[in-house]
């Protein structure tokens, strides 16, 4: 049967879909991805390689005290020199830009040469227990060489970092003064904290010396120390 005036027309399944989505309002709307297209995405590429580097050594500085300079003067009688080490790091690329680097071994070529420099120190310890108006420590002294057996057996002659054992380096606890600190030590001269040892907590100190016989002179005693740092 026909119905006079009406137009017959047949409904696709395409046009179904679009009619029901004009209906819902849902036309133009932007879906975001799904999970599974985002596990179907590929990760970006990483690639491991291992690089080989020469890297300097900064050189310390040694400050050692002196009766013929002026309190506040300074003269450096030997330049430092950087020594050199070999690292090898292993690094993570991933899309072909840098995203990690750790450092898994590292052997040193040279040795660095300390600075030495000469500090006056007349006139610089004042009565009311202040160097230069640092902190002021009394701690208990002895001395060691580089000999293994009077060091607990280091057979390399350096310090926890690197220095050669001998007057103007000290051993110190870390956790009451940090390594590298710069210190006076009255009875001594200047120093810098660089070792370690398994005897040496607390208020003890231990004095770099170059003989045996300047290990007996100091023996143990009382020493008064100035925090230059």
């Amino acid at each position: 049967m026909s119905i006079p005036g009406s137009v017959r027309s047949r409904l696709t399944v395409g046009g179904a879909v679009f009619l029901g989505a004009s209906a819902l309002g849902l036309l133009g709307t932007e879906w975001p991805a799904g999970a599974d297209s985002e596990r179907s995405r590929p990760e970006s590429p990483e690639s491991v390689k291992l690089v080989e580097v020469r890297e300097p050594i900064p050189y310390p500085t040694l400050r050692r005290s002196s009766s013929e300079l002026r309190s506040g003067t300074s003269k450096t009688v030997r330049t430092g020199i950087n020594g050199e080490r070999k690292a090898t790091y292993r690094v993570v690329y991933r899309d072909e830009r840098e995203v990690k680097r750790e450092r898994i071994s590292s052997k040193v070529l040279k040795q660095p040469r300390p600075e030495v420099v000469l500090v006056g120190a007349r006139g610089n310890v004042t009565s009311r227990g202040y160097f230069s108006g640092r902190k002021v420590l009394t701690m208990v002294a002895t001395a060691y060489t580089a000999s293994p057996a009077e060091n607990g057996g280091n057979r390399s002659g350096r310090t926890a970092i690197g220095l050669k054992i001998g007057h103007g380096v000290v051993a110190v606890d870390p956790r009451h003064i940090p390594l590298g600190t710069r210190l006076y030590i009255e009875g001594y001269g200047h120093a810098v904290a660089a070792d370690t040892g398994g005897s040496i907590k607390g208020n003890r100190i231990d004095l770099g010396v170059s003989s045996g016989q300047a290990v007996r002179k100091i023996g143990r005693r009382k020493v008064t120390v100035h925090i230059l740092d």
